[in-house]
């Protein structure tokens, strides 16, 4: 199993050496990749705090990669808002500057209206997306390329240098719609923050799709953690009901067997939280599904970001890391 990170590009906690001066850092402790969000039009949810700072994720990753070797470094995940035509340029561009260490998770997002901020019909946000995926893949594949879609057209298009690796693009979301987008569209699945029943069923979902496409896919996941050696201060420090509805796909989860999401267990899953014992029991969980790939989410802790990647160094990679 793979560890990632995402880094805190967003909210109070931003800040040149937070980013920069620690990625050499995460790089030695022995973590697999370095990853952003992506957001135009951005309300932090109520854990984030109040702070509307966000810096833009290719850039960053950008930063990140003149200061790294070896760490992958992923985006989870970018909305289509940018015209294919530039965001293929950027990717392959991130690509050269890094040696091919970019993995591009993508996904519908939750805020339409970043659509009309871009200057895009979100009433066309599927159709922009495939579109987008497909001209990618296009123009990093050949020179001399023209296209004629629903949205996006262009003649003779040609891009160089092309990526210096192949990047997988990978689909986040919850949802059965997301699971199909994943295995029809890209090359891999990394949902955010999934409880334990709902990710169960809905790779159950993904397998049977996989299947009948003859297709095999990255499975990854995207869990909130927080790691303490006090157990009780980590637990009693989460809003369970706020998280139990925290992200748009929450309509969409599988119930509990207690009937909605009332403690800190109910969000297994979604959320590791507790001591090193809680934390390997989550992550044991995760490899029972078969995941390859767990995207650590630490921003309930950024306010003790290291602290808090070397305490899941120390326990976590020694027992499940690649």
């Amino acid at each position: 199993m793979k560890f990632g990170v995402l880094v805190p590009h967003f909210g109070e906690w931003t800040s040149r050496e937070t980013l920069i001066g620690n990625a050499p850092v995460i790089e030695q402790m022995g973590f697999h990749s370095l990853w952003v969000r992506d957001h135009l039009v951005w309300k932090p949810h109520d854990m984030e705090g109040d702070d509307q700072t966000f810096l833009e994720p290719l850039m960053t990753l950008a930063a990140l990669s003149s200061v790294t070797t070896r760490m992958m470094l992923g985006t989870a995940v970018l909305i289509p808002i940018r015209w294919p035509l530039k965001l293929a340029q950027n990717l392959a561009t991130l690509s050269f500057l890094s040696g091919g260490r970019v993995m591009a998770g993508v996904g519908l997002g939750s805020n339409e209206a970043e659509f009309a901020a871009a200057g895009l019909d979100k009433g066309r946000r599927i159709p922009i997306l495939e579109e987008t995926l497909e001209i990618c893949r296009r123009v990093w594949a050949e020179d001399h390329v023209s296209y004629q879609g629903e949205v996006f057209e262009f003649r003779d298009f040609t891009l160089r240098p092309k990526p210096a690796a192949p990047i997988p693009f990978l689909y986040g979301g919850s949802t059965r719609a997301a699971v199909r987008r994943a295995v029809t569209l890209t090359e891999g699945w990394i949902p955010g923050r999934t409880p334990i029943d709902t990710l169960r069923a809905r790779l159950a979902y993904l397998h049977r799709l996989s299947e009948e496409h003859g297709k095999k896919v990255l499975l990854g996941t995207i869990p909130l953690v927080l790691a303490d050696p006090d157990r009780r201060r980590a637990r009693e420090s989460i809003d369970v009901r706020a998280l139990g509805v925290s992200t748009d796909g929450a309509r969409h989860w599988v119930t509990p067997a207690s009937g909605g999401f009332n403690t800190v267990d109910d969000l297994e899953g979604l959320l590791v939280a507790g001591d090193r014992s809680d934390c390997l029991r989550s992550v044991e969980a995760f490899a029972e599904l078969g995941l390859e790939l767990v995207i650590l989410d630490v921003r309930l802790g950024f306010g003790e970001y290291m602290q808090q990647l070397e305490r899941l160094a120390e326990w976590v990679l020694p027992e499940f890391g690649d």
